[in-house]
């Protein structure tokens, strides 16, 4: 299972109730731990830093990141723009390994393919490379910025390697064209592709699942910092990073909503709305625009030293990433060196809060047996991309 290690990963449990094929129960319960940011108070910045990615199972680079964006700002520091540049570069590599898991395990057994591990296997030990090729030195998540010396030859045979590896097992071959283009290329595409991804696509639209989970949750808005700081920073905290919403509308973040406004996304939202076809086929862009973000970003890292920082200030500071699941947030208050609050509004929590679109686009959905049902609502439910397992029970006649 991935999610949170440490301190117990918890569980997603769904209870779907059917009357007359139309689902009119939905119940979600989760016990991820949201509130672990608790344990935090009182340490030493650089201990948290050190703390967050083997806290999390799942992003633990994006965790990272935000954690020292949020420390830094506190203590008054920005970090030169190599430093922010190759962060971002490492939490670029981690969401495009996390969309390929999607892509090409996690999609394939909720139709019953075999799951591609060894193309897994491949792009996980490739990943693995790039952060060594950044920083020579085993630990690159330090305060101020770890010694920063980019391997610009092995870091671009990295990055092509990377392509060779994904390209045939999410797109098949060059010849079929890029589904990214127009609408009627990603119809040839879907015709005659065999990929996981493809196959799965197929599915959907050959079962009449195009438009299930469609409902009207829209992509979550550019927050100013500020007053996402004031929320978290609130006595309600910490209720607001278990169930958050903004003015009293809950959104939705991750691969969804960053592609929402491309061309092909845009073509499929107004036929389908934000139903399966659509999510699916968005994950499968994310995998390209994050490989492009990763090619592009490779010019913008230069050598830089990092900085030596004042870590016994006292301030306040966020840090905002956007991560594999969607936007990640952090907010810390220091008090003479020491952390005197702590927290965390993960993408999870958008996702799946009881009025988000893991409910909307269950609720009133209409279905056919029961079979039908369960796939489906698994296929949504992994679109949407829970860190931790899930459970779904299917009452007939609730």
């Amino acid at each position: 299972m991935r999610g949170w290690t440490g301190v117990g990963e918890g569980r997603l449990h769904i209870q779907i109730g059917i009357e007359q094929g139309v689902i009119v129960k939905v119940a979600l319960n989760s016990t991820r731990p949201v509130g672990m940011s608790d344990a935090l108070t009182g340490c030493e910045p650089a201990a948290i830093i050190n703390r967050l990615p083997r806290l999390f199972s799942l992003c633990g680079v994006a965790q990272a990141v935000a954690g020292l964006t949020a420390v830094e700002t506190a203590l008054g520091f920005t970090p030169p723009p190599p430093q922010t540049a190759a962060r971002r570069f490492l939490v670029v590599a981690e969401a495009l390994e996390q969309t390929a898991w999607q892509l090409l395990l996690e999609g394939p057994r909720c139709i019953g393919l075999t799951p591609a591990f060894e193309r897994l296997k491949r792009l996980r030990s490739l990943i693995a490379k790039l952060c060594p090729q950044l920083f020579p030195d085993p630990i690159w998540n330090r305060i101020g910025g770890a010694r920063l010396q980019p391997d610009q030859a092995g870091l671009a045979t990295t990055l092509a390697e990377m392509g060779e590896c994904l390209h045939p097992a999410i797109w098949g071959e060059p010849a079929l064209g890029q589904p990214w283009q127009e609408r009627r290329d990603f119809a040839h595409w879907l015709d005659q592709a065999a990929t996981p991804i493809a196959t799965l696509l197929r599915q959907v639209q050959d079962c009449g699942l195009a438009d299930f989970g469609r409902c009207a949750t829209t992509p979550l808005p550019t927050f100013d910092p500020e007053q996402l700081a004031q929320r978290l920073a609130g006595d309600d905290g910490q209720m607001f990073c278990a169930r958050p919403d903004w003015e009293g509308v809950v959104y939705e973040t991750g691969a969804l909503a960053r592609q929402w406004d491309e061309p092909l996304i845009a073509a499929l939202r107004a036929d389908h709305g934000n139903g399966l076809l659509t999510r699916w086929a968005a994950r499968a862009l994310e995998s390209r625009a994050l490989l492009a973000e990763l090619r592009e970003g490779l010019h913008t890292i230069v050598a830089q030293p990092g900085a030596a920082v004042d870590v016994t200030a006292t301030g306040a500071g966020l840090g905002v990433v956007e991560c594999a699941r969607g936007r990640l947030a952090h907010w810390v208050a220091l008090a003479a060196g020491q952390v005197s609050r702590y927290r965390i509004l993960a993408p999870t929590e958008w996702n799946l809060h009881p009025d988000g679109p893991l409910f909307q686009g269950l609720i009133q959905a209409r279905t056919g047996q029961d079979a039908t049902i369960r796939h489906a609502a698994t296929l949504l439910v992994t679109a949407l991309d829970p860190c931790v397992g899930f459970d779904l029970t299917i009452d007939e006649g609730s």
